[in-house]
């Protein structure tokens, strides 16, 4: 079972994700915080859009990457912030749709680095299609 370093986690992470300009821009918003997983959501926008009118693999591996930086920022102490060491993304279907879904989790917690996965979903209508996953190492350092 996971544990929450710092008891306000929830706060904490509200903070980082405001502050967080990028994610601001493409629109995204967390909607659920537990310990050791993170969701949002960002709608579909035109300036996500490549050529072609899908969400950019970029945005995309972007929201992936969100919601598990977020995910181990859960476990985070006070002194503590997280970075992304590594990701590595697969993309299974163009995102094409209304909205955007991303969960993030910790699949191994550690006290220098955090093992995460993420999904991002497009929602179609009714239709939720999983477009992408990621795994990503997040470095946990002192401040």
């Amino acid at each position: 079972m996971l544990k929450a370093a710092n008891p306000n986690f929830k706060e904490r992470v509200h903070e980082k994700i405001e502050a967080n300009i990028f994610g601001k821009f493409m629109g995204f918003k967390i909607t659920d915080i537990e310990v050791g997983r993170v969701r949002g959501e960002m709608p579909m926008a035109e300036h996500l859009f490549q050529q072609d009118n899908f969400a950019h693999g970029g945005a995309v591996a972007s929201v992936a990457d969100i919601v598990a930086g977020f995910a181990a920022y859960t476990l985070a102490a006070e002194n503590e912030f997280v970075v992304t060491a590594e990701i590595k993304i697969s993309f299974f279907k163009p995102c094409v749709g209304d909205k955007v879904e991303a969960i993030g989790w910790v699949l191994k917690p550690g006290s220098r680095m955090h093992f995460c996965e993420s999904e991002v979903y497009v929602y179609q209508g009714s239709n939720r299609v999983l477009v992408a996953k990621a795994s990503a190492t997040m470095a946990v350092v002192k401040k």
